[in-house]
């Protein structure tokens, strides 16, 4: 009989910057402060963040949503270590962006690692 198990999946390590944003169940980085664009956007949960890259997220299937801003071709991102829903991905743009969700509930820690969660 032979077992099949779930190969474990590498992570990116962010140590270039001094703060960094992770996702809030299994602390996986997702992304540098340096490459923090706006922090004006609104999710269905709250407030988002509008990032250049993001590292350890996965991409579901791009979809037509009706966001506040207009109709916009995107896809759900999500976290490859938890599989938690972190928020969403412009499809197609010039040069493509990430939004990820703050988590309101999150305490800041010294580090500066906290938001990012559901959408």
């Amino acid at each position: 009989m032979v077992k099949l198990t779930k190969a474990k999946t590498f992570q990116a390590y962010l140590d270039s910057c001094h703060r960094r944003y992770s996702c809030v169940h299994c602390r996986a980085h997702l992304a540098n402060h340096d490459d923090l664009i706006s922090k004006s956007f609104q999710g269905s949960q709250g407030r988002a963040y509008l990032f250049n890259s993001v590292v350890n997220v996965g991409c579901g299937p791009a979809e037509e949503r009706l966001l506040l801003t207009g109709l916009h071709a995107v896809a759900d991102i999500y976290c490859e270590n938890c599989h938690t829903t972190l928020g969403w991905k412009y499809c197609h743009p010039i040069r493509p962006r990430f939004i990820l969700q703050h988590d309101s509930e999150s305490k800041n820690t010294a580090r500066g690692i906290k938001h990012c969660v559901q959408l």
